[in-house]
């Protein structure tokens, strides 16, 4: 058996998986990132390690976070409102066990990538739209990693001078305009919602399908969308781009028109490059099995 654990950027995923990789058992948990969370998190994942390793013969841990990772400690988690995450006492704990550690984008590229929406391409991108933009590129199948740091955050390619600030100081990322997080955030603000669900925001959404205001949201992230895909698709050349974390959940408003909008208008140096623009198959889980691939 094998442990894979996916510290999001709004919750928790640990899911015990079996020699093929498949999840039998799956804990979440929501967490919010306030004080002393380093500790609550690092208390959390232990307590379920221990858990499963009772009743299980675990041979394999695997854990994926945002961030740059460096001697088991995570650093650049911009989007969790953590300086760091020092996961070597995990590692000392658990001496017996080899123990893995991810970027979650890559981790759940790799999934994709081996069992999901990727699994017949060899050249292709992966965007992971949710809190931010996580990313990754595959050439020939294999995934690209930089030496120094984790590399190729498309999320962080400015599209607008003087844009928006990000969480990582610049102004104008690709995130800043088109993570899901910012679109909910947009929304609510029209409608003068306070805090609700996911599937109830997709339901307020739908109903307010002829507010002018609304339209202009969609329509803006839309275009900014297809911005940051022309630049992708004219640096890496892909066959195909994935586009996986919660914009999934609200495809019905974007991605018929994204595809539309790609197909008419000439947004890439070669026309005969569009790739297809296919949506994650795995969802939360990809992030769970990357960790153990």
């Amino acid at each position: 058996m094998k442990i894979g654990i996916d510290i999001g950027g709004s919750h928790i995923g640990i899911g015990l998986l079996n020699d093929e990789n498949k999840i039998i058992k799956k804990i979440e948990k929501d967490i919010t990132y306030e004080k002393e969370v380093e500790k609550r998190v690092i208390d959390y994942l232990e307590k379920n390690i221990d858990d499963l390793k009772k009743e299980n013969d675990v041979k394999l841990i695997g854990i994926v976070t945002p961030g740059n990772i460096k001697d088991n400690i995570i650093t650049n988690l911009v989007n969790l409102g953590l300086d760091k995450l020092d996961l070597n006492c995990i590692i000392n704990k658990y001496k017996d066990i080899p123990i893995k550690i991810k970027n979650d984008s890559k981790a759940a590229a790799l999934a994709e990538n081996e069992y999901g929406a990727l699994r017949e391409y060899k050249d292709s991108v992966f965007l992971c739209l949710g809190t931010g933009i996580g990313s990754a590129v595959f050439m020939n199948k294999r995934l690209l990693i930089a030496n120094r740091n984790t590399g190729f955050e498309l999320g962080h390619m400015i599209i607008k001078r003087g844009g928006i600030k990000c969480n990582c100081g610049k102004d104008g990322c690709f995130e800043t305009y088109c993570s899901i997080k910012r679109f909910k955030e947009k929304i609510k603000e029209i409608l003068e919602i306070d805090n609700c669900s996911s599937e109830e925001l997709l339901r307020i959404i739908e109903k307010e399908s002829n507010n002018k205001k609304v339209k202009e949201v969609i329509d803006e992230y839309i275009e900014n969308l297809i911005v940051g895909l022309s630049n992708i698709i004219d640096i890496f050349e892909p066959e195909a781009i994935c586009l996986g974390g919660s914009f999934v959940f609200f495809k019905d408003i974007f991605y018929n028109r994204l595809v539309s909008e790609m197909d008419k208008r000439r947004y890439v140096f070669n026309k005969d490059s569009i790739p297809e623009i296919v949506l994650a198959t795995l969802k939360n889980d990809a992030g769970i099995i990357g960790a153990v691939l």
